[in-house]
């Protein structure tokens, strides 16, 4: 066999062998997707280019296609060095947080190889200058040299940094060799005109056996990764669990504690009750019964002086009467809550019974009290419409000037009930609703003869108003009256009629 079928047969052989290595690399990083093994492709698929280009110079082709064949091995050598480097790189694990210096060295040593190609390509397409040409491709063949030997000293510098560093020092010797032998006969071959087929033969087995070593090498490298990352996981899982059990020990005690407070404030809720019906029997009833005694007395006193002391002191009874009332009604709502019951109320009875109740307190003021009813039922909590109409009859006769008057109304739609209490007297602050939630209390004024109330009662309206789901407005002007609006949805048409 001559020295060319030799040679030609060598490549055909290497380039094979380092093809296989190469798709079997670029099918583990398509699977693994771990950067590693991404490199080691790039490294191989240059070696494969490099040592495919001398079939092409070695064979029967054009003179084109050899004179494109020989100026790309610069490229196809730039190629497998920048592999190896981003490879040994990624192997040892430098990077700018814990090898800084190395990290820096690699990033420009990645960036000259990534130029050099660049700069001899553009070179022989436009400038076409040899010198420059030659330049390059010496500045090349140093560089590939000089990653072969960073290589290497990285490998030493970090030899127990990582548990698999030493692996990786070991097992470069066969491309450092080869790396020498390559670019020495390249050397000779280039200025001296030496036959180097024995060194390339030499350098195609070292690699070969270099690919072989570096194989073995990153699966064990990423079985250590994937290991580690199992640790981690693990850990991991075990803190979380430990957490949750914690947690779960914090929040069994965090609800033992609820459930012994809830059980402690069902107690005292129960006990506000207790109290609040004592309060309800026991305060309001005698109260009551003190206006009527003082109403009685009065009627059986002729014109005196002691008939106006009386006078006074069941206007004092009824005021007092007046806010306890009002008060219970707000306590019940606050402590207990209130169960809505509601029904069809027929308003025109229950307008003349509020209108019968606030008769003698009307009558002391020379207040008339007049009944507009336009609508005649309403589905709402009877109870509930009592308290709201009270309060603000109770606030319509306390602040209105004597011979003045007071209209409850009622007015239906379609679909809306309104109900009113009007008075001509001395006008309130629209706003008061705001004003009352900003204090976090509520506004007390006198009437227009000293009448005191407690400021709850358009509280308690206003909570009322909204359990039956309606709203409440109030129109209003300094010296010319107030009148509250309650609206309140229908039902059923059927349950709203209008009065004939």
């Amino acid at each position: 066999m001559d020295i060319i079928d030799f040679r030609y047969l060598t490549s055909i052989v290497f380039t094979s062998i380092f093809g296989v290595f190469g798709i079997y690399h670029l099918l583990s990083f398509l699977v693994l997707r771990h950067k590693i093994t991404l490199y080691y492709f790039i490294l191989i698929f240059g070696l494969t280019l490099h040592w495919s280009l001398s079939l092409i110079l070695d064979g029967s082709f054009s003179d084109q296609v050899i004179f494109i064949a020989n100026k790309a091995s610069l490229s196809t050598a730039m190629i497998s060095t920048f592999g190896l480097l981003m490879f040994t790189k990624s192997y040892l694990n430098i990077t700018q947080s814990n090898h800084r210096t190395l990290a820096i060295i690699y990033k420009v040593f990645a960036l000259i190889i990534v130029c050099l190609p660049i700069l001899h390509i553009l070179n022989n397409v436009i400038t076409k200058i040899e010198w420059l040409n030659s330049s390059i491709i010496m500045l090349a063949a140093i560089i590939a040299l000089s990653t072969a030997l960073l290589s290497l000293f990285s490998g030493i510098r970090l030899y127990k940094a990582e548990k698999f560093n030493k692996y990786y020092l070991y097992s470069y010797t066969p491309y450092l060799l080869a790396s020498i032998l390559y670019v020495g006969a390249w050397f000779t071959q280039k200025y001296y005109n030496v036959d180097g087929d024995l060194v390339i033969l030499l350098t195609s087995i070292l690699v070969t056996f270099q690919l072989i070593l570096f194989s073995i090498l990153v699966g064990y490298k990423y079985k250590s990764i994937e290991d580690n990352t199992i640790k981690i996981q693990v850990d991991a899982n075990n803190k979380l669990i430990t957490e949750v059990e914690k947690q779960t020990k914090h929040l069994q005690v965090a609800k033992q504690e609820l459930e012994y407070k809830n059980e402690e404030l069902e107690k005292v809720n129960k006990l506000k009750n207790k109290l609040f019906s004592l309060l309800t029997h026991d305060v309001r009833g005698p109260l009551n019964n003190v206006g009527t005694i003082v109403e009685m007395i009065e009627s059986q006193l002729e014109e005196s002086e002691l008939k106006e002391i009386t006078k006074k002191l069941k206007n004092e009874v009824t005021d007092r009467i007046s806010m306890v009332n009002v008060l219970l009604d707000w306590s019940y709502n606050q402590l207990e809550g209130v169960n809505l019951d509601k029904k069809i109320c027929d308003l025109e009875i229950l307008f003349t019974s509020i209108k019968k109740e606030f008769k003698r307190m009307a009558n002391d003021k020379g207040i008339d009290i007049e009944l507009a009813i336009s609508c005649r039922e309403l589905f709402i909590d009877e109870n509930m419409l009592k308290v709201i109409l009270r309060n603000l009859t109770s606030n319509a006769i306390k602040f209105s000037e004597k011979g003045q008057k007071i209209i409850l109304s009622s007015k239906c739609s379609s679909d809306i009930v309104e109900i009113g209490v009007k008075d001509f007297g001395l006008g309130m602050n629209t706003d008061w609703q705001n004003t009352t939630e900003s204090k976090g209390a509520p506004a007390v004024r006198q009437g227009t003869v000293g009448e005191k109330g407690t400021g709850f009662g358009l509280m308690i309206t206003k909570d009322f108003v909204e359990m039956n789901g309606g709203t409440i407005s109030c129109i209003s002007e300094i010296n010319k009256g107030t009148e509250f609006i309650l609206s309140f949805k229908t039902v059923t048409n059927e349950q709203v009629a209008p009065q004939i």
